[in-house]
């Protein structure tokens, strides 16, 4: 009785609350909401609120993005519509990688600068750090505080690498051009990847993307 009470209180919360408080659940596991569909209708029908789908885990598929061609469809829509960071990373990866639309591309990598970068900080690394227009790119580093701490940039590194593994990815001349532009000077030793100053930083984190590549 004390569980049919509690879940009729649950059940009995404005329908925009009761997405708030289910969208806690879906950020750390999607299977988790998966079990809250069966509870009952109410919260059936709470679990496709907005809320919801802005906050779901989709950690599977930002580290395996090309898993999206195939299924998850319906969900990266949904996702989508309702401004999921991952699911911007995810499509952004896909447009400028894949369908080579620059454009698309940076504009999906760019919703996540501007609106969750606390939070989704370790999706953003490329190719807005080395694409042609790099001044976006050195405000993106700039933001993740990397002359205090380097941690945070380095976990958005590796982070990157696990989803861009299974990418191939073409050399381009922006790239190398790129480099040329950030060339800092041999005191630095360019080839020290590992320790950095701010005259050399920006120069030596295209550098690793260009090897990764």
């Amino acid at each position: 009785m004390a569980n049919h009470n509690n879940l009729s209180l649950l059940e009995s919360l404005p329908q925009d609350l009761l997405g708030e408080i289910l969208s806690r659940v879906t950020y750390s596991s999607r299977e988790d909401i998966r079990q809250c569909v069966t509870v009952s209708r109410t919260i059936s029908a709470a679990t496709q609120d907005y809320c919801v789908f802005n906050k779901l885990s989709l950690r599977p598929q930002a580290m395996s993005p090309l898993l999206t061609f195939g299924c998850y469809h319906q969900l990266m829509n949904r996702c989508l519509q309702s401004d999921n960071p991952a699911a911007h990373y995810i499509e952004g990866l896909k447009q400028y990688f894949i369908h080579e639309n620059t454009i698309l591309g940076l504009f999906q990598l760019k919703k996540i600068c501007r609106k969750f970068l606390r939070q989704w900080y370790v999706y953003l690394w490329n190719p807005y750090v080395v694409h042609r227009k790099h001044r976006g790119g050195k405000l993106f580093l700039g933001m993740l505080d990397w002359e205090t701490s380097k941690r945070r940039a380095d976990r958005c590194w590796r982070e990157n690498k696990k989803s861009l593994r299974n990418f191939i990815i073409i050399l381009k001349h922006e790239y190398t051009t790129n480099l040329m532009n950030n060339l800092p000077p041999t005191s630095c030793h360019i080839n020290d990847l590992d320790t950095c100053c701010p005259k050399c930083y920006h120069y030596k984190q295209m550098r690793k993307f260009v090897n990764f590549i």
